[in-house]
């Protein structure tokens, strides 16, 4: 009897940490391809050794990113100091742009930058 109970705790907890892991592999999927999906919110330009603030606003699989997985995207893109702070669908993001002056379209979760 011990031994049924001990094979079905361990199948209802497989289960969930399945689930789990598979909500979380969802979640970073949908983050990764929100930075490359279509539809900008406008242009920017960064200047060669300048710090910038970045709001994001995230969806709701998105928030479920840690500040650690923002910072490594904007990482990335080629930003270098940086300092992710907030949580949930909020965020701010600042960095500097080390290399050269260069413009690119922003992901539509990027809501406001700032030049600091």
């Amino acid at each position: 009897m011990t031994t049924d109970f001990s094979l079905a705790a361990f199948s209802i907890a497989r289960t969930s940490i399945l689930k789990t892991l598979r909500r979380s592999l969802t979640a970073l999927a949908a983050f990764a391809s929100s930075f490359v999906a279509s539809g900008s919110a406008g242009e920017l330009t960064v200047h060669q050794w300048k710090r910038y603030r970045a709001t994001l606003a995230l969806g709701s699989v998105e928030r479920l990113a840690g500040n650690a997985q923002i910072a490594q995207k904007f990482r990335a893109l080629g930003f270098v100091s940086l300092r992710v702070s907030g949580s949930g669908a909020k965020r701010r993001v600042e960095g500097v742009w080390p290399g050269k002056e260069t413009s690119a379209n922003l992901p539509p979760q990027i809501v406001a930058v700032a030049k600091l």
